[in-house]
């Protein structure tokens, strides 16, 4: 039996892709055909403990208040306290699910973190000057004191080469999923339609693109000014809605939806409870993803698995993850985007073969397969440092 610990810090309490990524890789080791191979200590606050913990029985609990009160702090905590931690409590290999963001360089056991992207290193505006200090001069240095690295998609593991310095071999590309039992067709997506614009205020059907609201990374500002153009060109009536939490800089989003001529057709539900995101993605005529930088891009696999047409732009992982069958827009080309949009939603023809073809390739991608592959980094880390 192995014992890992797995801090939980710099997961988002679960409001973010990698906190999508912890919470369903937790629910597949907590399955039984684990728990007599690894045993795995999830570590932090007690809110985590209550976001990622319900409905397990496998998974423990280590309960650790007041370490991550600012990323300076929770630094501290990762190279200082963590590995007292891992020896007192008797870990045999310590998980850091949030490697880009949460690393220790004095692990006692061996160490395995998910390197999900490096995108700090290619959006500049996105950190203040010593979080851009801390990513360029330490960041680099921390992960190549791992034992192993996983990563995401091909893109990720090629950035992680670059800039981190580490061998080939000490890197797994282990791609994500959508889970099964949550995204799929409706069997009647007029029936998701209503229940979600009844829930959330919506008046209309609707173009939809789920990302926490953050400029400059996540393009919202040059979406805003294509779905205007979209209207005006189209004499559509559909509203833009764009669900997830304010961030960085996110009032200059705000800023461009109340300024553009179709403002009271943008609008922003915040962040939408768990249970609801499968419906709102079956409510969806279009989902459209822009970003200049994803590690993944998660919501485009759930987005297709739900028989929800996609666009996403050709930037970083976007293209490998949403497949040689989506369109693929430049992220500052509004004109472009504008015009993917009136393909997809003027033709139903171009629509039906996109749900079709974004289902089987969503099917291609397990969290099953996410699991083994995951605990086989595990075993190769520990075979390495024995």
């Amino acid at each position: 039996m192995i014992r890992i610990g797995c801090p939980s810090f710099g997961t988002d309490v679960g409001r973010s892709g990698i906190g999508s990524y912890l919470r369903e890789l937790l629910y597949q080791f907590d399955k039984d055909q684990w728990k007599d191979q690894i045993t795995i200590e999830l570590v932090g606050p007690a809110q985590d403990r209550d976001c990622y913990l319900e409905g397990t029985a496998n998974i423990s609990w280590h309960q650790v208040d007041g370490a991550d009160a600012s990323p300076m702090q929770n630094f501290f905590w990762n190279q200082l306290s963590l590995p007292g931690l891992c020896r007192k409590r008797g870990y045999d290999l310590l998980f850091l699910p949030a490697a880009n963001r949460r690393l220790t360089g004095r692990a006692p056991c061996p160490a395995v973190g998910t390197v999900h992207d490096l995108a700090a290193l290619h959006i500049r505006e996105k950190y203040d000057f010593s979080h851009r200090v801390f990513n360029r001069k330490m960041l680099p240095r921390l992960i190549r004191g791992l034992d192993q690295i996983i990563t995401v998609s091909s893109f990720s593991k090629n950035d992680i080469l670059r800039f981190s310095r580490v061998e080939d071999e000490r890197v797994t590309v282990v791609h994500l999923a959508a889970d099964k039992s949550r995204f799929f067709p409706a069997e009647n997506r007029e029936d998701a339609g209503k229940r979600i614009r009844k829930a959330y205020g919506l008046t209309k059907p609707f173009i939809l693109y789920i990302s926490r609201l953050e400029h400059p990374g996540k393009n919202h500002v040059n979406l805003i000014r294509a779905f205007a153009r979209f209207r005006e060109t189209s004499q559509s009536q559909l509203q833009l809605v764009l669900p997830g939490p304010d961030k960085e800089r996110s009032e200059e989003i705000h800023r461009a939806a109340s300024e553009s001529p179709i403002s009271q057709d943008i609008i922003f539900p915040g962040f939408i409870a768990h249970e609801d995101v499968p419906d709102f993605y079956r409510s969806a005529e279009l989902f459209i993803m822009p970003s200049y930088f994803e590690g993944f891009g998660l919501p485009v696999l759930e987005a297709m698995a739900c028989g929800t047409p996609v666009i996403t732009s050709t930037a970083a992982s976007l293209p490998e993850v949403s497949g040689p069958h989506t369109p693929h827009v430049d992220p500052d080309d509004i004109e472009g985007m504008k015009d993917a949009m009136v393909k997809v939603l003027n033709d139903p023809s171009v629509r039906d073969e996109l749900s079709r073809k974004g289902i089987k390739w969503a099917a291609g991608f397990s969290w099953e397969r996410t699991a083994q592959a995951t605990a086989e980094v595990f075993m190769k880390a520990l075979g390495n440092r024995r």
